[in-house]
């Protein structure tokens, strides 16, 4: 294969990654006249009358990611990597724009793949992706199927980029070595882009051939990276049979319920949480729960997971422990109107305290949920977050909550989430149901979805959608420095999957 076979396999690959087309989005009628004047000045094979024009609709472009990811994937289809190169010199994005600065470095490192330079140029390539990483680490609403894509394709640089060049005997093809410190890199991309998305069946493919060259070479797999709350303790240190039952569980007193404002079908969370013996409910206090439901617009969405709240804890069997926490107010744990560890509060006071209480300020929910993992006994016992909730976290911690997620359950701790938003194709909607997902899946967790009507469905329709089909080369140790296993080689030739096999474009 020469350079220019590689090239256009290469972009081939990657265009393939986009994943706006894949939402199915549709340019609406000035952007569709746009992108019409394009492809005519793409015909023209001008590639700095195309810069031009692209600076001279730059703020179309700039609140229209939908234009420019489809823009980027026509002129790619048509191999003209030149023109994208072009247009790629203007960054026509805000700094605040993390979504769409995200797609443009992205784009960059395709446009880096593809220079003249050829492979060495894959380095600039992966540090483009990385700053792509960055901005959608930035963005409260990350699309999570195009996170776990770049993490995949950084992975896959990681090893086909650092890989040393060589070529030890005259007539035959460099190679690129790999050492180990490589693989170890690339794997906790393979993870991530699967913590993000498990169906990334690409990301899967790279992590388990890694997995086979360590094991080949007798080295050891490198731990899950479950630390994102390792600092915290294990468990409380809970003499239950120490405990006044009667008086924790006593419910007597409890405040009346309103039963009307329960959502319908409200039966299907008490039947799922009753298998729990120790359950904390995470409440969202933040100022966006003060909104109204869908169908009834004096009933506020806090004053549903209020009632709610107060049925479970009237409902739920007595030889169930609960505890609560607050999401909202500030981004600290200081200002928590709710922090009841398990069996530390009984159920009348924890009722009394939350009819008392109102919504407001920021949802700190990645912290918040860091913070359960304190909140129950050391038990062997099944235990469970259970989180009511409209939305994500608002202190800068949302792309953590997976791995806060996927900590929790390596404890033992399971999750559900009841939410509050209306199923949709808005972007925000899909960050936050993809975010959900994410949230339960390690622990197989339930989703409740309230609809407009005030019912509830434990399912959503909601995947991310990934693209990806980057697959690493085959790595071969056999022929290369017999003294040292651990070194491994590729053909630089065999970085690029068939073409064949890789062509989704529109």
């Amino acid at each position: 294969m020469n350079l220019t076979n590689l090239k256009l396999g290469v972009f081939v690959v990657l265009v393939s990654m986009t994943h706006l087309s894949a939402q199915q989005g549709v340019l609406d009628s000035t952007s569709q006249r746009i992108f019409s004047e394009i492809q005519q000045q793409a015909r023209q094979s001008n590639p700095k009358k195309m810069r031009q024009f692209f600076n001279d609709h730059r703020m179309a472009i700039r609140y229209d990611a939908l234009l420019f990811d489809t823009t980027m994937n026509y002129l790619l289809a048509l191999e003209r990597p030149d023109l994208v190169n072009e247009v790629l010199q203007d960054n026509p994005f805000l700094m605040s724009q993390h979504n769409e600065l995200a797609l443009y470095y992205y784009y960059l490192g395709v446009a880096q793949m593809l220079d003249d330079r050829g492979w060495p140029n894959y380095k600039l390539a992966e540090r483009s992706l990385r700053k792509s990483l960055i901005e959608i680490r930035r963005s409260q609403t990350p699309d999570y199927g195009f996170f776990s894509d770049v993490h995949n394709a950084h992975g896959y640089l990681s090893i086909t980029a650092r890989g040393h060049s060589s070529s030890r005997d005259k007539g035959k093809r460099p190679v690129c070595i790999v050492r180990h410190e490589f693989i170890y890199m690339a794997i906790d991309h393979f993870r991530e882009a699967l913590m993000y998305n498990p169906e990334n069946d690409y990301a899967q493919r790279n992590l388990d051939t890694l997995y086979n060259k360590l094991e080949a070479v007798g080295l050891p797999i490198p731990p899950e990276k479950l630390n994102t709350i390792a600092s915290f303790s294990g468990g409380l240190q809970i003499a239950f049979d120490s405990l006044n039952l009667d008086s924790l569980h006593n419910i007597s007193r409890l405040p009346v319920l309103d039963y009307n404002l329960l959502p319908k079908d409200y039966q299907l969370i008490l039947q799922q949480l009753s298998a729990y013996d120790e359950i904390v409910l995470c409440l969202d206090l933040s100022g966006s729960m003060d909104d109204p439901v869908g169908w009834g617009p004096e009933t506020s969405k806090f004053r549903v997971a209020q009632q709610l709240s107060l049925f479970l804890a009237l409902n739920l069997r007595r030889e169930a422990f609960l505890g609560a926490i607050s999401v909202g107010q500030d981004c600290d744990v200081s200002s928590m109107v709710l922090d009841y560890s398990i069996a530390s509060v009984s159920r009348e006071a924890f009722a009394m305290k939350l009819d008392a209480i109102s919504p407001y300020g920021n949802t700190p929910l990645n912290q918040r949920l860091q913070r359960t993992a304190t909140m129950f006994s050391s038990r062997e016992n099944k235990k469970m977050v259970f989180l009511l909730s409209d939305g994500m976290d608002t202190c800068n911690d949302l792309v953590d909550l997976c791995g806060t997620a996927a900590s929790l359950a390596a404890k033992g701790i399971d999750l559900s989430v009841f939410s509050f938003i209306y199923e949709s194709l808005d972007p925000a909607s899909r960050s936050a149901y993809a975010i959900y997902e994410c949230l339960v899946r390690p622990s197989e967790g339930k989703i409740y979805k309230i609809t407009e009507d005030g019912g509830v469905e434990d399912e959503i329709d909601y995947q991310p959608v990934s693209n990806n089909t980057l697959v690493l080369p085959p790595l071969d140790s056999s022929g290369l420095w017999s003294n040292n296993p651990i070194l491994y080689q590729f053909e630089i030739d065999g970085v690029v999957p068939p073409v064949r096999e890789i062509l989704k474009l529109k």
